[in-house]
């Protein structure tokens, strides 16, 4: 695995700041490739806005943020 941080990423379900873990085997195919989020971080109105990835809704919404995680790590999907 190796560690990754994103300080920005602007996707269809936000802005976000991630960081986390990622296996990917090459030649990559989806089922090797495996992300690991270990935080997160939604832009609000506010400021930057802590997620709790343990919970369920947010588990959902990085299921969602896996595509374009990969293709932000120059991992073609």
């Amino acid at each position: 695995m190796e560690v990754f941080n994103i300080s920005r990423i602007t996707t269809a379900e936000g802005i976000f700041k991630i960081s986390g873990e990622a296996s990917i085997s090459k030649p990559s195919t989806t089922d090797d490739q495996s992300i690991s989020i270990t935080a997160l971080e939604i832009m609000s109105t506010d400021g930057w806005q802590a997620l709790d990835v343990s919970a369920d809704s947010v588990q959902a919404l990085i299921v969602k943020l896996n595509s374009p995680i990969l293709c932000h790590l120059k991992v073609e999907v």
